[in-house]
């Protein structure tokens, strides 16, 4: 006699199996592996990972600065700056160098830095002409508006012998 075979019950369309369970979770890790592994190697690509190539000379040059922030206050000079911005992306810097006595400081070489904070390769400099005694003025163009730091040298025999910075925004 034949053995009629039953027929194998069918499978719904949307039953869960451990196979699909198993594709489920290896495209989920997958995909979480991947997204790491692109984050990991944009990091890696985008950073050295040093702040400061060699700490030593950063020490160094720390110690010179604090050197020369003494020398700076033994001379006793007060620097004011203004800022005033004109049409076409213009500004004009105006520096009034003075003693301690209150005596305007003469005949000196002052140099003016617009530094942008966020992108060093936007910074602006220009050198400051003596118009009366101890004020100094220089325009420079073209400045863009946003926040910077003006950084005002006086040239020294040894170089920059005193420095002050400002912050300003320019609309």
């Amino acid at each position: 006699m034949p053995t009629i075979a039953s027929p194998r019950p069918s499978r719904a369309p949307g039953r869960l199996t451990g196979r699909k369970v198993l594709l489920i979770f290896v495209a989920f890790f997958g995909t979480v592996a991947g997204a790491d592994a692109v984050l990991v190697t944009s990091a890696f690509r985008t950073w050295s990972g040093l702040d400061e190539p060699s700490p030593y000379q950063a020490s160094q040059r720390y110690n010179a600065e604090l050197r020369r922030a003494a020398e700076q206050d033994a001379l006793g000079w007060r620097l004011d700056a203004t800022v005033v911005r004109l049409p076409a992306s213009v500004m004009s810097v105006n520096v009034t160098l003075a003693d301690d006595g209150g005596k305007p400081v003469r005949g000196q070489s002052l140099q003016a830095r617009l530094e942008r904070p966020t992108d060093k390769r936007q910074d602006v400099g220009v050198d400051l002409v003596e118009i009366s005694a101890g004020t100094y003025a220089a325009r420079a163009e073209p400045v863009a508006s946003g926040q910077w730091d003006l950084v005002v040298e006086v040239a020294g025999p040894k170089g920059g012998a005193f420095r002050r910075r400002h912050r300003i925004v320019l609309d």
